[in-house]
């Protein structure tokens, strides 16, 4: 992946509440992505190994982390299911794949470089 495009994703994304997506990849009716939801989502847009990407209903209102941004990442054979945690806000994002590891690595590596916390579940 190009810095270029991470450079241009971290920038359009600096100073968004939310932001909605839709296309191709996107499934369902819900289509609000929390601002770290839309960064992920960007980059796994990018992979041509993914086929689906299905925004979850957002948390709103939470309490806040003190800017402490984290993803859990769960895997099983067809789909990576990420549940992103942002300031004040909560998301499930399920990326389906033909390559799962290959995706998985992509987002967590992405998700380290702009440091937010990365756990694995299985």
């Amino acid at each position: 992946m190009k810095r270029t495009l991470i450079y241009r994703i971290k920038e359009r994304h600096r100073y968004m509440s939310k932001d909605s997506r839709s296309g191709k990849k996107y499934v369902g009716t819900h289509t609000s992505l929390i601002p770290l939801a839309a960064l992920i989502c960007d980059i796994a847009h990018q992979s041509p190994s993914v086929t689906k990407i299905s925004p979850g209903f957002i948390k709103a209102g939470l309490r806040s982390v003190g800017g402490q941004r984290r993803i859990k990442i769960s895997a099983d054979t067809t789909s990576l299911l990420l549940s992103i945690r942002d300031n004040a806000s909560h998301q499930e994002v399920r990326i389906y794949a033909s390559n799962i590891e290959g995706v998985k690595t992509v987002i967590a590596q992405f998700a380290r470089s702009i440091l937010v916390k990365v756990t694995h579940q299985k």
